[in-house]
């Protein structure tokens, strides 16, 4: 993803602006914090085992359902695929699921696992063998996990600065707009995806390469199964485009107004509609406050963090670092739809 050196300007006089009495965490409050997150890091450094089957029953499991998804859950509706009304109607529903299960997929394989090397951390070859697998299983859904991997290793150490390498502080709506036009990861009109790099690279023909062999196998397995109208409604148009707009929607918001600073420079989405949904699932960053605070943690400790903060949190600073219930996220999208933000400072 290209920083945009504007919308930076944009994101520093914001913080300038409008942030003056923001309700920053305090010493005690990050101590606390640390300590409890240096707790769970020991609990699950102890279970290494149960750690990796935890994780490789996760990822089996996701695509085992997307694959249903595509194949089981057309034949479980309540309508027969009698008609091209019902068979449009199948693909809308299988095809929703399908891009849920890809968002959830792909941010577990590239976030958890390629930037953070958390999926797998058992010794040995078995291990070695599925830290690999899990890793580049982003790469079925054009992913680049090489390129993710140092693009979010600036983002945690600069945040909020020039040097971010998945800034997104501000960005400009109709930035955001053209992500998620449909086929606009297919036809890199964009520069808004942190998960690849614009140069085509052999890391990232890799990947589309990949890709192109998952979506003609699951296509190939559904058209047998339920007919070309319905695997052009249900992978095509509706799968493959939702999977990326859950994920652009997600991270314009993680980041969006809020202090240009490591500490306080994350929203927690949390684990209620907006946060699961736009995760893809409680493993797919809803708890990204929990996770830049504790960068080490994996997902599932990042959730026992996350109620340790809301207990620890002033009221106040809830209203700031968890947005509301149910309006929150799409108020967040019509603030930045709307307000004039304030002009760049210029040198």
């Amino acid at each position: 993803m290209n920083l945009h050196p504007d919308d930076q300007r944009r994101a520093a006089a914001h913080h300038a602006s409008a942030l003056g009495a923001f309700p920053s965490l305090t010493p005690s409050q990050l101590e606390a914090i640390r300590h409890r997150a240096r707790d769970f890091l020991e609990q699950f450094r102890a279970h290494p085992v149960l750690h990796d089957t935890v994780n490789v029953l996760l990822l089996l499991g996701l695509f085992a359902a997307d694959v249903l998804s595509l194949t089981l859950l057309p034949s479980v509706l309540p309508w027969t695929l009698s008609t091209p009304g019902n068979t449009v109607l199948a693909g809308l529903v299988s095809g929703a699921a399908h891009g849920f299960l890809v968002c959830g997929i792909v941010t577990f394989s590239v976030h958890e696992g390629a930037a953070h090397d958390l999926i797998i951390i058992g010794e040995g070859r078995l291990a070695r063998t599925l830290r690999v697998l899990a890793n580049n299983a982003c790469r079925l859904f054009l992913a680049d996990p090489l390129h993710y991997r140092e693009a979010h290793a600036s983002h945690h150490r600069s945040l909020g600065t020039e040097d971010d390498g998945s800034f997104t502080h501000f960005v400009r709506f109709r930035r955001l707009l053209g992500s998620l036009l449909p086929l606009a990861p297919m036809l890199s009109h964009s520069d808004y995806f942190p998960w690849r790099p614009q140069e085509h690279t052999r890391s990232r023909r890799l990947s589309v390469a990949l890709t192109n062999v998952y979506l003609v196998l699951c296509a190939v397995l559904a058209t047998w199964l339920h007919g070309w109208l319905f695997t052009g409604v249900a992978l095509f148009l509706v799968g493959s485009w939702l999977s990326f707009v859950l994920d652009r929607l997600r991270e314009s918001t993680e980041h969006l107004f809020m202090p240009l600073d490591r500490v306080n420079g994350t929203r927690e989405l949390g684990l209620g509609f907006w946060g699961l949904l736009l995760g893809g699932g409680p493993w797919g960053q809803p708890c990204h406050l929990s996770h830049h605070l504790a960068p080490a943690l994996p997902w599932y400790q990042q959730l026992r963090l996350h109620f340790f903060l809301r207990r620890v949190l002033s009221p106040e600073q809830r209203s700031h670092f968890f947005p509301r219930p149910v309006i929150g996220i799409p108020s967040l999208l019509w603030r930045l739809a709307t307000a004039t933000p304030p002009a760049p400072t210029r040198d």
